[in-house]
């Protein structure tokens, strides 16, 4: 609409501007056109308005989808940052199966060599995440 009624608004200002009368158009008929052009001006003024707010409808839109997306990325990385050491812990004791082997000899040194040190590592991911206030 604004692509179609700026050339009619602008067309019509030179109309109703130009100092001497023009050919074939009675002097009467004047105020019609200048009538018609006030009602140009007013529906551009409309046209802007709204896209103006239609403008700040959708940055508000993109501006709530944004802080949603950064919500789970949070998320997704206080998870990840959470299963990082364990899957490093998991990863040693399972390289490691010889020395673990020849080295626990008892259930409770199993446990706390192996289910241990995981617990211990996401507790102290935990009490630090606390700290940092994102819990």
């Amino acid at each position: 609409m604004r692509k179609t009624v700026t050339p009619q608004r602008d067309a019509f200002g030179s109309l109703v501007r130009r100092p001497c009368p023009t050919a074939g158009l009675p002097a009467e008929d004047e105020h019609y056109f200048r009538d018609v052009f006030d009602h140009l001006i007013r529906i551009s003024d409309l046209i802007d308005s709204y896209r103006d707010l239609l403008t700040d409808t959708m940055d508000v839109y993109l501006s709530t989808a944004s802080n949603r997306i950064n919500a789970v990325m949070k998320q997704l990385t206080i998870i990840a940052t959470i299963f990082l050491p364990l899957s490093f812990i998991t990863g040693f004791f399972g390289q490691n199966f010889g020395w673990l082997v020849s080295h626990v000899h008892s259930s409770p040194m199993f446990l706390a060599l192996g289910v241990g040190s995981e617990i211990v590592a996401l507790l102290a991911l935990l009490a630090f995440f606390r700290r940092r206030g994102w819990f």
